[in-house]
């Protein structure tokens, strides 16, 4: 019994132990909380240096035995397809039928995908520019997980990197990809919060009451007095409690993901093989939402509450993000560690750039989507929302509602360029650039013909 401890369920151990040394560490010391950091981050962070330390592991009876990055990348990639399981299980948005949103959403959307392609455009060029002069041992091609790194976060980075390693040997993708979407964590807290806290200064955001925050967004705990409460029970405890069901009937659903990803490898051209479970967070995803419709069709979907799918997801990206740091291994950097620092820097001036460029064009609530698109495009959605909290607290503007409409567009412009392209980039002859470069240019040409862009409002 000793033995199964080691290593996965160690690591597990050990995420935990982080995520509540972090909590423990943004509730008392004010520096973290002026700057928003999350716990995950924060825990992440501090298992980034004991790891690659080599202090972490546990003790057995024959003696302490030390645990390498290796679980911690396992456990994030499974983290992530299981909240994707969630996110399939969750209610859809209902389509709005206000103007504004449908613009801010198709706003964000269209801006996100033009910064992915940007972004990776950058990455690539920087690799390909030291490698030519200066030399090197590292894949050029890995420069383009800078664009997924940020806008897509750690989970999707590691699909598309792991089928790089598996179908075309790209050597380093994954561990070269974590550290891209670790590093735009970052990037959103210590470039957003400053950015949002001077755009209030400035008089930028619409919220009147945009000047304090919460003394729960602060210290990232809530009083005794303020605890709402986050899901209802869909089935009886005497038979199955609700999270219980909630998180069978997920299990049982990746389940049939998994199913799907053995099916695929096994039948799939030689060439599409390593998408049978690379894209395990697609089929747990569609899966899901494919239960939900038969559930609905058979007037059984009452029970899944949509709150508690939603904080299944969230717990995921917790341990997922504090996991993105403690499964990098540092030394696998030495060799290409300039350009990656130099694609950073060069990566995070022009997000930030053009993100505010575009919010001071946007028909409205410039600052808003400014900063719900600068963190969405360095961190994840959640970062996105934490910026937008910040000059928008009672979120009385309609961006965080864009923020989820958005993914609407995101299928038919995102989805079917950018996620599908992906996992081809290594290969020879494949047109990865130009698919980057005409998404670049002819996003802004649309934005400015759907009168997307207007003249400068901050």
């Amino acid at each position: 019994m000793e033995a199964t401890f080691f290593p996965n369920i160690a690591a597990f151990l050990w995420i935990g132990i982080m995520l509540m040394l972090g909590t423990f560490i943004r509730a008392t010391v004010p520096f973290f909380q002026k700057i928003l950091f999350p716990a995950s981050l924060i825990g992440g962070l501090i298992g980034f240096v004991l790891v690659n330390a080599g202090l972490l592991g546990i003790p057995t009876t024959a003696g302490w035995k030390v645990i390498d990055q290796g679980p911690f990348g396992l456990l994030t990639f499974h983290l992530f397809a299981f909240g994707f399981v969630g996110i399939g299980f969750m209610e859809p948005a209902k389509k709005s039928n206000s103007k504004v949103i449908m613009r801010g959403a198709l706003w964000i959307a269209l801006l996100f995908t033009m910064m992915f392609s940007l972004q990776a455009l950058l990455g690539k060029g920087v690799f390909t520019l030291w490698h030519n002069l200066f030399g090197g041992t590292f894949e050029t091609v890995n420069g383009y997980l800078l664009g997924a790194g940020f806008t897509q976060g750690p989970g999707q980075t590691l699909a598309y990197a792991s089928i790089w390693e598996t179908s075309y040997k790209t050597a380093n993708a994954i561990n070269t990809g974590l550290a891209f979407a670790a590093v735009g964590f970052l990037v959103a807290g210590l470039v957003g919060v400053p950015l949002a806290l001077y755009g209030i200064k400035k008089g930028w955001a619409v919220a009147e009451d945009s000047k304090g925050l919460p003394r729960a967004l602060l210290r990232g705990l809530r009083d005794e007095g303020d605890r709402p409460a986050c899901a209802y029970s869909t089935t009886h405890p005497a038979n199955i409690d609700s999270l219980g069901f909630h998180m069978g009937i997920m299990a049982a659903t990746y389940g049939i993901a998994y199913v799907f990803g053995v099916i695929w490898t096994m039948f799939a051209p030689a060439a599409l093989k390593a998408f049978g479970f690379g894209m395990m967070f697609l089929w747990g995803m569609l899966v899901a939402m494919a239960i939900r419709k038969f559930m609905v069709a058979r007037h059984i979907d009452s029970l899944l509450d949509n709150e508690t799918c939603h904080r299944i997801t969230n717990m995921t990206v917790d341990f997922m993000i504090c996991a993105v740091f403690m499964g990098i291994r540092l030394s696998s950097l030495q060799n290409v560690l300039i350009p990656f620092i130099i694609a950073i820097i060069l990566g995070s001036i022009l997000t930030f750039v053009l993100c505010l460029w575009f919010g001071r064009r946007s028909p409205e609530y410039g600052f808003e989507r400014c900063l719900a698109l600068f963190g969405y495009c360095t961190g994840t959605a959640a970062s996105g929302l934490l910026l937008l909290r910040i000059a928008d607290p009672e979120l009385r503007t309609p961006v965080a509602v864009e923020i989820g409409v958005m993914n609407i567009f995101l299928i038919f412009i995102f989805d079917t360029t950018i996620t599908l392209a992906m996992p081809f980039a290594p290969a020879e002859g494949f047109p990865i650039v130009w698919i980057f470069a005409a998404i670049a240019v002819v996003i802004p040409v649309a934005m400015y013909f759907l009168k997307l862009i207007r003249k400068p409002m901050l």
